[in-house]
């Protein structure tokens, strides 16, 4: 069933991407711009893409490479915009926990799994720290610009699935809203720095670094999941003050556009991944990125 499930999203996927390509026509031309039909296509990937484990940033280099999207010119910018609708989804799912977060600051010397989890979330986001360093953005840029590189990174991806969900189940082990341990933190805020990379999903790498740490599913992805809270906050920080340079050169509708449709997807693709997580039924995922990334190594530039 979760495979055909899969299926199904690969397909629709594909779909809304042929179907923005036929709608936008001259826009797909080489260095198009982001018209309002490539936006709604990008921002459905980002919403499917994101939770799911097989790097959204991948997936949106790559359908930036198919619209013939710049990343200088826009695509990176558009990225950044379309994850604060799937970080909307984060906030909605998780809306009790943040509730709770947001009150430490007010009792912050009173004990609670609140504030330790608070504590580990800080120090998980910590190494993004290094993404600040003069030059890893433009490198992140120059992978989204070459196919083949995110190509490389999806295998790498598949790999990482592979490996961690290969072990036995430690289902039941944890309780779910039990913090895990400062270096299991550090661990999966390592993890997660390395999925700055398109291609190398976020989701995926973080919950396989938990569960390589000794966490259960249900622990790993819901910890996953809100470190990517100041995660793409930062990222949105960074990327605004940029927008109020150029403020009087961006049409906002298509990222209007963007921003709402990767929110409601990926608050229906979030539902979906605990599930599947939960059941660790994730080898159609694998074999998705296998064959995704193998595409973009031979057909890519």
């Amino acid at each position: 069933m979760h495979s055909l499930m899969l299926v199904r999203l690969a397909i629709a996927i594909a779909t809304l991407s042929i179907a923005a390509l036929a709608w936008a026509g001259q826009d797909t031309a080489a260095a198009a711009p982001l018209s309002v039909p490539i936006a709604a296509a990008l921002g459905a990937i980002q919403g499917a893409t994101e939770f799911l484990p097989v790097s959204s940033s991948g997936h949106l280099a790559l359908g930036q490479a198919l619209f013939g999207i710049d990343p200088e010119a826009g695509g990176h910018r558009f990225s950044i915009v379309a994850h604060g609708g799937t970080l909307l989804a984060v906030l909605w799912m998780y809306r009790r926990d943040v509730i709770e977060l947001a009150q430490v600051p007010l009792r912050p010397l009173t004990p609670s799994p609140a504030r330790t989890m608070l504590l580990m979330m800080i120090l998980a986001t910590l190494p993004l720290g290094l993404v600040l360093l003069p030059g890893i953005e433009d490198a992140i840029v120059t992978v989204e610009s070459h196919p083949r590189l995110v190509g490389v990174c999806l295998l790498v991806t598949a790999a990482i699935l592979w490996f961690a969900f290969s072990r036995p189940s430690e289902a039941g082990r944890d309780d779910e809203s039990e913090p895990p341990p400062p270096r299991s933190a550090v661990m999966v805020g390592l993890a997660q720095l390395c999925a700055v990379l398109p291609g190398i999903s976020r989701s995926g790498s973080t919950i396989a670094a938990g569960l390589a740490l000794g966490l259960s599913r249900s622990a790993a992805a819901r910890f996953s999941f809100l470190i990517s809270i100041p995660a793409i906050l930062g990222a949105i920080v960074l990327e605004v003050a940029k927008l109020g340079e150029e403020a009087g050169t961006i049409d906002p509708v298509p990222y209007i556009v963007g921003f709402v449709i990767s929110f409601v997807v990926g608050l229906a693709c979030l539902r979906l991944l605990l599930r599947l997580v939960s059941s660790g039924r994730i080898g159609g995922f694998v074999i998705y990125l296998a064959v995704v990334g193998l595409a973009a190594v031979v057909l890519g530039s």
